[in-house]
């Protein structure tokens, strides 16, 4: 072979060389490009997952338990919280149309307090101290008007009053049951603080009942906070239903107290809020006996077989439980069915009603449990 047919060869045998090396280059970048395509949906889907931030020798137990038929547990914990704050917020807005802000104007200047429509005819219940004095009464609505009031009746024994307003009313409050609340149960206290306020929620939880205070018995205690232009405004339910009527506070002073609020029991105020409706007046009811409250210690003592209930000291002549037959002796266990106990003493049970009223004794006597009638005096 001569030297010009080895230069062919060669240059032949280069050619070839590169020509593969291109091709190979093409086809290795088109298969990449498709694989590449083919994989990348994959390796995106795997890239978002918890997992691939998670460091490698860190457990991983939350993405195991996962049941994607159910929120995780703290999805279920904030929809709780939703759930209070929710109840909350539907109460207030069921109640705050008929709460009111009633404005004295009296002799010695003006004043202004709280208070609530109970019907449709225009009944407004507030405290008596809101409307003492006065010699013209209105009242605002909470979304806005004014009007004039009268003066339907007051019982100051009880710190309530009742207004009447003229013409159509915004909305009415109902009526709940003060003695099914425990203690601890949520409350919300509405109206205007310092007069000025207006539409003011304040919440808290029911603090204690059967409180004395200002020659008030029976009260309810609440660290809602209740602040001067609150009287006569609405404690109210997570169920947005009337179950008491703010009344009194006690802050400062010696004691520098804090969180006492205190309001009128449902169960009381409604009674003294139909006789005033009807006759214009209600007064305190008269037993006429002197008693202990009964504990496991007392009846002890006594040999009975109740630890709960009033055990009568003394019977005082001529008063209504001496013309029903009541003795020294005697144990109250109920009235009208209710038990006389902690949540419910003989005095908050008895001021749910007003002189006149006919009531009945559930009386425990010589191991027997009887009952009698007995209609409630006024004291002198």
């Amino acid at each position: 072979m001569n030297y010009r047919n080895q230069q062919y060869l060669w240059l032949a045998g280069f050619l070839i060389i590169a020509i593969s090396l291109f091709f190979g280059t093409v086809i290795g970048s088109v298969a990449g490009f498709v694989v590449a395509n083919n994989l990348a949906p994959d390796s995106q889907a795997v890239a978002v997952q918890p997992i691939s931030v998670t460091a490698p020798d860190e457990p991983q137990p939350v993405l195991e338990q996962v049941n994607t038929t159910e929120p995780p547990a703290v999805v279920e914990s904030q929809s709780l919280v939703i759930t209070e704050e929710s109840a909350t917020v539907e109460a207030v807005e069921k109640v705050l149309p008929a709460v009111v802000t009633v404005l004295n104007q009296g002799v010695r200047g003006g004043g202004s307090g709280s208070g609530f429509l109970i019907s449709e005819d225009g009944y407004v219940v507030t405290n008596n101290h809101v409307v003492e004095g006065s010699r013209n009464l209105a009242v605002i609505f909470a979304k806005g008007g004014r009007t004039q009031a009268t003066l339907v009746g007051t019982a100051p024994e009880f710190d309530l009053a009742v207004l009447r307003v003229d013409g159509p009313v915004p909305a009415v409050a109902q009526w709940g049951d003060s003695g099914e609340l425990p203690l601890g149960a949520n409350v919300i206290a509405i109206g205007s603080a310092l007069g000025e306020y207006q539409n003011s929620v304040t919440a808290g939880i029911l603090s204690g009942f059967n409180r004395q205070l200002g020659g008030l018995g029976g009260l309810l205690q609440t660290d809602a906070a209740i602040n001067s232009g609150n009287s006569g405004g609405p404690l109210i339910n997570l169920g947005g239903q009337i179950i008491g009527i703010n009344t009194m506070v006690v802050r400062g002073g010696f004691s520098e107290a804090e969180g006492l609020g205190f309001a009128i029991p449902s169960n009381i105020a409604r009674n003294v809020v139909r006789n005033l409706i009807e006759t214009g007046d209600a007064r305190h009811p008269f037993l006429g006996i002197q008693y202990v409250p009964l504990n496991p210690q007392l009846a002890n003592e006594a040999q009975l077989f109740v630890a709960e209930g009033a055990l009568l000291e003394a019977v005082i002549d001529g008063a209504p439980a001496a013309r029903a037959g009541l003795q020294r002796g005697d144990v109250i266990v109920a009235i009208n069915g209710q038990a006389v106990d902690d949540r419910h003493s003989l005095v908050s049970l008895l001021l749910e009603h007003v002189a006149g009223d006919t009531i009945t004794l559930q009386i425990l006597r010589d191991g027997k449990v009887i009952e009698t009638d007995l209609t409630l005096g006024e004291r002198a």
